[in-house]
């Protein structure tokens, strides 16, 4: 998504709250004929201050909590904050160091207190995009786990063929139709081994640092494989038609496949042996956009209408044991790459999922961590 990433995105929301501040800050230094003004905040709980913005000859650019500021004389420092939660402190000077008058040192106070909660504002920002990106994170390495016991399954039963076949062969060593059979196996299951390897490291991989065009039918290819063991365990299956003509979509692998990983393995659990889960691609054009889209449909017994709106809320499940992290997660990265999932009821039973990507260049700005 991404990338322009979600760095980009905090550095573009710290630039406006700066641009914010420093604008705050020299519109009372001029309606109180200031000669001085500078807003120090905290760059970390507890931690010292630091210039924000600042008007005039201000050279102030650090300072420590238990000393004094300098450049003075100043006419007042407000706090901002109070007792032990002082955020930052807002330093004003006149000519000289001539307090200022009592209507003026209010309006400075009103000011502070803007200040504090517009930082407020950016921990909390703070905060919550980085427990989002703690959240995908789990949801990763939770969905990895899995893959990686289903593929350890799926690589013991070829090797143990291979081995019996080694075993057998000082035995049939001149029977010509058990050497070639023996090779053609062999050589069949190590690239089948070798294919789920890859799938798995290509889920795994670390997110690239920009959006890059992509395949998503080999990306979906991919996906499928690697739940492949994960559909037999649940007593299904799991179909894929590809859509050659498909356009190549600018993404971010990883978390595409993280998407991909959720709304196909959501189904393989919904359908369980009422039927198999069936997965295209296809394209669309409305108007002058063109987008990629990704159907997952399942046999299960479908959303309840109650349920239909809440979906990709954090949290709701409907599944035992679920963390309702999954789909929130899986629509919060859609949305982000400029795209949109929906879900629709199957007329024969189930659910079919749409997942809708626009196929655009690598320029559009996209939070995508």
């Amino acid at each position: 998504m991404e990338e322009v990433g979600t760095g980009l995105h905090r550095a573009e929301t710290d630039a406006e709250r700066a641009e914010l501040a420093g604008a705050l800050v020299t519109l009372l230094a001029r309606a109180l004929h200031l000669e001085r003004a500078v807003l120090l905040m905290e760059e970390t709980p507890g931690g010292p201050l630091v210039a924000v913005a600042r008007h005039g000859a201000a050279h102030i650019d650090r300072l420590q909590r238990d000393e004094p500021p300098e450049g003075g004389p100043w006419s007042s420092a407000i706090p901002i904050g109070s007792g032990s939660d002082v955020a930052g402190i807002l330093l004003l000077a006149r000519a000289g160091g001539a307090p200022l008058a009592p209507r003026d040192l209010a309006l400075a106070q009103r000011l502070a207190e803007g200040a504090a909660r517009l930082a407020e504002h950016g921990r909390m920002a703070a905060d919550l995009a980085s427990s989002r990106e703690l959240l995908a994170r789990a949801d990763r390495l939770s969905a990895l786990g899995m893959l990686a016991a289903g593929v350890a399954h799926e690589i013991r039963n070829p090797l143990v063929s291979v081995r019996t076949f080694i075993q057998l062969l000082p035995e049939r060593l001149g029977d010509e139709e058990f050497r070639t059979t023996f090779r053609d196996l062999a050589l069949a299951e190590i690239e089948r081994i070798c294919g789920l390897i890859n799938d798995l490291l290509a889920f795994s991989r670390p997110a690239p640092a920009q959006l890059d065009p992509a395949d998503l039918n080999d990306l979906v290819g991919q996906i499928v494989r690697l739940l492949d063991a994960e559909a037999r365990k649940h007593g299904t299956t799991v179909t894929y038609a590809d859509n050659p003509a498909l356009p190549r979509a600018v993404v971010n692998d990883a978390q595409i496949k993280q998407v991909l990983m959720n709304v196909v393995l959501n189904a393989i659990q919904a359908s369980g042996r009422r039927g198999p889960v069936e997965v295209k691609t296809r394209h669309e054009r409305r108007g002058a956009e063109v987008w990629c889209v990704v159907e997952v449909a399942d046999a299960g017994p479908g959303i309840q209408p109650e349920h239909r709106d809440h979906i990709f809320d954090p949290f709701f499940t409907t599944k035992d044991g679920g963390s309702g992290l999954g789909l929130f997660i899986a629509h919060r990265i859609i949305t982000q790459h400029g795209g949109h999932m929906r879900t629709a009821p199957r007329s024969a039973g189930g659910t079919l999922f749409s997942i809708h990507l626009p196929v655009r260049t690598r320029d559009r700005n996209v939070d995508a961590r």
